[in-house]
């Protein structure tokens, strides 16, 4: 099974790597991502070798802590929860309940409703899940709290939001404290006179105990730094927080020891004691104000799900067997509940109308801008509006069988995922900690042995552990991702995971179906001719055989036959669909083939006039097919399916950005290049069968080309399962669309382009990410080092501006990759 955690404790990209790798080397599981960005893990695995708690003791053991999502759920703040019931057979059942429940502290109103076995408990403060099960239990009955995803996402948010907001006061408490010590400190040296008690030439003493009483306060709020940093050290996985609290523990013990020296008369001061509480003081505030704009930088990432979430409403107006409707909770509905819809309101979930119709706003699936007309017997899509009369549908598809769920599934599971690209910084982050520890103690060590001060070793050892940022390299990646795959869900576009998104960028051929793909997938008769017998016998017989099959052509013929010619059809007494070529059925004692030129060939002769006559047809663009009737060739019947409006344009910007354009359909070669002439083509793949159609990928794959197939149908899954990327469109099937590696959902080839676009925007925004994090590291270690000062006879960098550095190198990434959400 596939499972996402939350972990707590995070701080740097050696974080992710110490969980990851806990994780993926625990017996049972096949496979773990961790993400910094959204503090998440994805686990897959066999839940009876391992078991979740088991997951939750061996990332604790790493120093850190995973919650699930029935954890999350336990320690919900949100004072509104909805439980299953089982056991209850009459109101008397509902009445113990409801009263049993309401007796409980903390709960302002429960509510059981018996027709649908949920119980609502609205809480006063903290919600207690436990005790409303253990109570219901108590009573004679069962109760399992409803885990909604929403809910579950909303209750993430609230808790990073409630982080935020702790950092903020925090902050705030340290600066009090800093910003005197900072005065009190540097104020001197650019010419701000002191009280006389507390100059530091005239009382040195006070001066300095008055520096140590303003750094332990800073220190006690920053404790959740030393917890973590110090944890990780003695468990053997140092982090970013490690580095911070050796360096800063260096620098509050010093200034101890200096402070208590003065206090003794050991040393004679002169001027200005050398102390670095402010140092510790300030490095430690400015790594809080780091993490705190990291904080709602990370909280901007995952808007995109934010607005998805916000399409779909929270309550219901369920119809019950008598036709009385009541609101209840969306997480309550069940497949077939009966809902009614009222103009302006968003529907709930998936399902079909059974009474009533009015126009539905589907944008933001189909991205049509046109309200859609919805009679009986029509569905409806969860989380589009409806626009005019009310109706009342039968529910489909419920909680995470949705489309909207899915596609928020989709994009959740995308954001969580790494691209390969990551590779290299996920290799590095799991030796950086250890390194920059290493660096630190040699450079030193190096100084110390050529004769120079404690305070200036001190001053070098600090800066090179606190200017190495670890967390730079930890979110140059999954930040791109997140705002990138993000911003391509708002524009309609689903790529499943970071490897797609990579994948995509490096495409140099786009292989098209062209049935519902560069076309509409709705074609008309366009021709019809026969050839001795009459017209609409033979065109009844026809489209009675066809009415048997799925396929878009046949749909073509029958709606040609009872709408323009109101014929009434009749089912054949067999059927036989021969793939590639046509089909054979049995209609009212007569042998029916309708097909291609192979189909024909095995059937009867066809007049070279006629054949002639067709390929004229298949010239002009349309599908041409032979009718006979008991071995006799009778009629033409030729259909043309519209090319979408944006199919051409779409086509010539691919070619702009350097892809080379191909065409795949089971069509004959003639009007396959009428198409392929019109569009612009670089190539056309015609008399294609389904089956062969993944052959022609390979095609392209043989001649190095990295493929992108773009199709619809059931036909085109193996195709795209072969391609280096397979795109769905959306309006396809779901076996199109659980092979492909992104879907399209507005069924436009401009899609495309802009999957290709928002690929390349990101990778690049990868790229510089990577390349600045690595270059700030490789930069600034050195110069924390002393190399100005060996080489140079530069000047040594403070430790104050090395937190200062480091908190903004992380920051600078969160913000190159925001970029994203404008392209």
């Amino acid at each position: 099974m596939k499972e996402t955690f939350t972990v707590e404790g995070m701080s740097c990209a050696s974080c992710v790597q110490t969980v990851q790798k806990s994780l993926q080397e625990t017996p049972g599981v096949t496979e773990a991502q961790v993400n910094l960005t959204n503090n998440q893990a994805q686990v897959t695995y066999d839940p009876e070798a391992v078991s979740s708690d088991q997951l939750k003791q061996i990332v604790a053991d790493a120093g850190y802590h995973l919650l699930s999502n029935k954890d999350l759920a336990q320690a919900s703040t949100k004072g509104h929860q909805s439980f299953q019931i089982t056991g209850m057979s009459c109101a008397s059942c509902a009445q113990t309940i409801q009263k049993a429940v309401n007796q409980l502290d903390g709960v302002n109103q429960a509510s059981v409703n018996l027709a649908n076995n949920t119980l609502v408990v609205d809480w006063i403060d903290q919600v207690r899940p436990e005790a409303v099960e253990k109570a219901v239990q108590e009573a004679g009955y069962q109760a399992e709290l409803v885990l909604s995803s929403t809910d579950l996402y909303q209750e993430g948010q609230a808790r990073r939001e409630q982080e935020v907001q702790q950092l903020k006061k925090r902050l705030i408490a340290m600066a009090c404290f800093t910003v005197p010590l900072f005065i009190l400190t540097m104020g001197p040296m650019v010419g701000l006179s002191l009280p006389h008690w507390l100059s530091p030439s005239q009382e040195p003493a006070r001066n300095a105990l008055v520096q140590l009483i303003l750094t332990l306060p800073v220190v006690y709020l920053a404790r959740d730094i030393y917890q973590s940093g110090l944890k990780a050290l003695f468990k053997g996985h140092p982090n970013m927080n490690s580095l911070v609290s050796i360096g800063t523990l260096a620098a509050l013990l010093q200034g101890i020891v200096m402070t208590t020296m003065i206090f003794l008369e050991m040393v004679e001061v002169q001027g200005h004691p050398h102390l670095y509480f402010e140092s510790a003081a300030v490095i430690l505030t400015l790594i809080t104000l780091g993490n705190y704009m990291e904080s709602i930088a990370k909280g901007k990432t995952s808007q995109a799900i934010q607005s998805l979430m916000d399409l779909a409403p929270q309550e219901a107006r369920l119809v019950d067997e008598q036709g009385h409707t009541s609101m209840v909770p969306v997480d309550l509905l069940k497949v077939d509940d009966l809902i009614m819809v009222k103009p302006g309101e968003s529907l709930p979930v998936d399902g079909v109308i059974i009474k009533g119709h009015s126009a539905i706003d589907e944008s933001m699936i189909t991205g049509e801008s046109l309200p859609v007309e919805k009679q009986v017997g029509d569905t409806v899509t969860g989380a589009s509006i409806n626009k005019t009369g009310s109706f009342t549908y039968r529910a489909t598809r419920v909680g995470s069988d949705t489309l909207l769920y899915q596609i928020i599934s989709m994009v959740q599971e995308a954001q969580g995922s790494k691209a390969p690209i990551a590779k290299l910084a996920d290799q590095i982050s799991g030796y950086f900690v250890p390194i920059v520890i290493s660096l630190a103690i040699v450079s030193a060590l190096m100084w110390a042995l050529s004769g120079q001060s404690i305070d200036f070793v001190l001053n070098i050892f600090i800066s090179v552990l606190i200017i190495a940022c670890p967390c730079a390299l930890g979110l140059a990646t999954p930040t791109a991702i997140m705002v990138g795959t993000g911003n391509a869900a708002n524009k309609g576009i689903l790529i499943k995971d970071g490897t797609s998104l990579e994948s995509i960028h490096n495409a140099s051929a786009v292989l098209l179906d062209k049935t519902g793909t560069i076309t509409r997938g709705q074609p008309k008769v366009v021709d019809y001719h026969t050839y001795g017998g009459d017209d609409k016998e033979i065109l009844r017989l026809v489209a009675s055989a066809e009415n048997s099959s799925e396929h878009p052509l046949a749909n073509a013929i029958v709606t040609y036959a009872k709408e323009e010619h109101q014929l009434s059809l009749t089912s054949p007494d067999h059927f036989e669909s021969i793939t590639g070529k046509g089909i054979k059925a049995m209609v009212e004692g007569q042998t029916v083939y309708i097909g291609n030129d192979q189909l024909m060939a095995s059937v009867t002769q066809v007049d070279p006039t006629i054949k002639e006559q067709v390929q004229n047809l298949a010239q002009e663009g349309k599908t041409a097919m032979y009718i006979a009737l008991n071995d006799k060739l009778v009629g033409v019947i030729a259909v043309a399916d519209p090319i979408k409006e944006s199919s051409y344009s779409a086509i010539q910007e691919l070619q702009d950005l350097g892809i080379e354009v191909s065409m795949v359909t089971g069509d004959n070669r003639l009007t396959a290049q009428a198409v392929a002439d019109k569009m612009g083509l670089d190539r056309v793949f015609s008399e294609v069968l389904p089956q062969d159609k993944a052959e022609q990928v390979k095609t392209l794959q043989a001649e190095d080309h990295h493929v992108i197939m773009v199709g619809d149908g059931i036909n085109d899954a193996p195709a795209l399962a072969q391609a280096d990327i397979g795109i769905a469109i959306g309006s396809g099937t779901d076996v199109a669309i659980e092979s492909a590696d992104t879907v399209l959902m507005h069924d436009d080839l401009e899609d495309v382009v802009e999957a290709i676009r928002i690929s390349r925007a990101t990778i690049r925004n990868i790229k510089q990410n990577l390349f600045w994090a690595f270059a700030y590291n490789v930069i600034g270690i050195p110069i924390a080092m002393g190399a100005l000062y060996y080489f140079f006879d530069g000047p040594l960098l403070d430790p104050m501006f090395a937190a200062l550095a480091m908190s903004l190198s992380s920051v600078s990434v969160l913000l190159n990759a925001l970029r994203l959400k404008n392209i």
